[in-house]
Order: C-alpha cells, then sequence, then structure tokens
C-alpha cells in the first residue's frame, strides 16, 4: 500500500477563505453561508482546542451533557500545501439516540480519486463512533454518482428518497444510513 499524498487534519480559522473557496467551486457542494462555516470554526476557539477533538459547540461552564449541546467535527485534506478538500460533521442532541450526520463533504476537482474522500469521510466517521454515535447519516443529490458509490463502498444503505428536493439544479436527494457497532463499521483500508 502506497503512502497518501495529502494529510487530515482538524480545520482552522485560517481556513475559512479557501474552504469557501472550494465550496464555491464545487457545483454540487452544499452552499452554506460564509457565517456557518465562521460560526463552527469560531466555536472551536470558545468550547476547547478543537471541535474536531470533540469539544462541544458550547463553553464547558455552560454544558449540560451531551445531549442538551450539538458537537461538531470539521477536518480538512491538504496536499501539496493546498486546501485538497472538507469535511464537516455532526452529533444531533437527542435523549434516547445517538445519531450523527456526515453533513459536507467536498474535494477539489483536480485531487479526486486519490482517496481524499475516503479519508475524510473515516475521520467523520471515526470521530461520530467515538463521541457516542450509535449511526451515521448522510443526504446526497441523486445525480452526485461518485459521491453515491463511495459512500455504499463505505457501507452505507439506501433509506429513502426526497423527491424535486434540491434547487439549482433540481434533484432529489437520496438519504442513506450506517450503523456504527462499537466493533464494527470501521471503515478498513
Amino acid at each position: 500500500m502506497s503512502t497518501p499524498q495529502f494529510h487530515l487534519r482538524p480545520a482552522i480559522v485560517a481556513d475559512l477563505d479557501a474552504v469557501l473557496a472550494l465550496e464555491r467551486a464545487t457545483a454540487l457542494a452544499p452552499h452554506w453561508p460564509p457565517s456557518t462555516y465562521a460560526d463552527i470554526l469560531g466555536s472551536t476557539d470558545l468550547g476547547a482546542t478543537s471541535i474536531a477533538l470533540g469539544a462541544p459547540s458550547i463553553p464547558r461552564s455552560l454544558r449540560n451533557g451531551w445531549e442538551t449541546a450539538t458537537q461538531r467535527c470539521f477536518f480538512v485534506a491538504e496536499k501539496d500545501a493546498s486546501l485538497a478538500g472538507f469535511a464537516v460533521g455532526v452529533l444531533h442532541p437527542a435523549a434516547s439516540e445517538r445519531i450523527a450526520e456526515l453533513e459536507s463533504v467536498v474535494v477539489s476537482a483536480n485531487a479526486r480519486r486519490a482517496g481524499i474522500g475516503r479519508a475524510l469521510c473515516r475521520a467523520v466517521l471515526d470521530w461520530c463512533r467515538a463521541h457516542g454515535a450509535t449511526e451515521l447519516i448522510l443526504e446526497v443529490r441523486a445525480a452526485s454518482s461518485a459521491a453515491i458509490a463511495l459512500y455504499a463502498a463505505l457501507g452505507f444503505t439506501l433509506t429513502a428518497r426526497r423527491t424535486r428536493y434540491y434547487r439549482d439544479p433540481d434533484d432529489d436527494a437520496l438519504l442513506m444510513r450506517l450503523p456504527l457497532q462499537s466493533n464494527g463499521g470501521r471503515i478498513d483500508d
């Protein structure tokens, strides 16, 4: 097995411009307002050393357990000293279930098919499992055949379809799910 020519790390505030540029350059990526990314990255500084290391998005002194705070992870992939991709995951607070969501995975067009998307998904999956999630869900455009193939290869299964959910361009949303058992659900190389 060859060594990847990229590395992953938690996102930092200094990544914001590159994240926004990559997201805007990727037509089928979720297009969030810049303030959403800034809030996620800003909460890293407020809550603890890193959201990707498990800090909730509010300071420890204001938390009342896992169930009351949304936790996010935000990873970036770097290749040749440039941002090549990023992924965002979230643990949804719930009293009885620990459901996590892979909210966004974006890889630059010139860095695709190099394992970056898979590595980003794995980082989010591992982070979610480490923080008690019992399943990981995602939503993807039906036209995103490469992404769907990646998610299926990772073990996600189709659970539902939302007809004409997306706009610009119009498309259906596919909902996919991956159970995260304590010893299963690990994506192996």
